[in-house]
């Protein structure tokens, strides 16, 4: 059976949907959305190699929409379900797990591991399926160059490397509508300086070199200021030559390099950067 990604949501969501398909079939690709919320269009095609997009409707495999790592029914005795604020997100989406395919169901557990940032939690058959799924995407040219030409300022200093991926959760540039502060969804969203400082300030004796990025760059003085005495590195859009969706991919694999990361509790964007780092990063999570 061959799986094709539809966009349906954001960078992160898409992602994990990619992942999760890649990891049980290879025979995966992604249908690239012209008309979609992002200023320039959600165009996988800028992203991926040529082998992972879907060009026509010859190419066009099972529909496969979602935004978690889903668990297979073949793994649900081995990984447990973890609980946690989360979980009703979506609950009338197909008991919560969040797949948009009927077809799709018989394939997958009820049992949810997103939103966790605890490698203990995650048993090996679940890891490693979702880690060959990273393995399996493969970004074009673009992208790895830039990501390689900005890695150097993040590796090879003194100390563990700290990513701090802020999460306003007011960024009109990502498509956020307004109220997702106060929106009543069954997810809280939490944002203020001092609760990202907080968790800052718990990591600052273990690192030197910071890897620091934000929805709004209008808001970067204030923790660049805070941070003068680190040597902190910011990669913001204007920085390149790339599309919006471009700058994210490459951002979050810049994120990944980390030992430590301070992050939004509920960001698919937070949980790729740990992922496509093998879950090794030390996380303190805001909200």
């Amino acid at each position: 059976m061959i799986f094709t990604i539809e966009i349906k949501s954001g960078f992160c969501n898409v992602l994990k949907s990619l992942v999760t398909a890649l990891s049980i079939n290879e025979n995966t690709n992604v249908l690239p959305r012209p008309d979609a919320w992002w200023p320039d269009g959600a165009l996988w095609n800028m992203l991926l190699q040529d082998n992972l997009i879907c060009h026509n409707s010859s190419e066009f495999g099972e529909s496969f929409i979602s935004a978690r790592f889903l668990i297979l029914k073949t793994e649900e005795d081995e990984q447990h379900h973890i609980k946690n604020d989360t979980n009703n997100w979506g609950s009338d989406v197909n008991n919560g797990i969040n797949i948009l395919n009927d077809n799709l169901l018989p394939l997958f557990s009820n049992h949810v591991i997103d939103w966790s940032f605890d490698r203990s939690l995650i048993c090996d058959t679940v890891f490693n399926r979702i880690q060959l799924g990273i393995q399996r995407v493969k970004w074009n040219d673009i992208i790895i160059d830039e990501f390689n030409r900005i890695k150097t300022k993040l590796l090879n200093n003194d100390g563990e490397l700290l990513t701090i991926q802020i999460r306003t959760w007011q960024s009109k540039n990502a498509g956020d509508i307004d109220n997702l502060l106060t929106l009543n969804d069954g997810v809280t969203r939490k944002y203020s300086f001092e609760l990202y400082k907080n968790e800052i300030d718990k990591f600052l004796p273990k690192t030197k070199t910071i890897f620091l990025t934000i929805d709004r760059e209008d808001l970067l003085p204030q923790y660049i200021d805070y941070l003068k005495d680190y040597n902190v590195v910011t990669y913001v859009k204007s920085n390149s030559n790339l599309t919006s969706l471009q700058h994210s991919a490459v951002t979050m694999l810049l994120g990944s390099l980390c030992d430590l990361l301070v992050c939004s509790r509920v960001s698919t964007f937070a949980e790729c950067i740990w992922w496509f780092g093998g879950c090794k990063a030390e996380v303190n999570t805001v909200g």
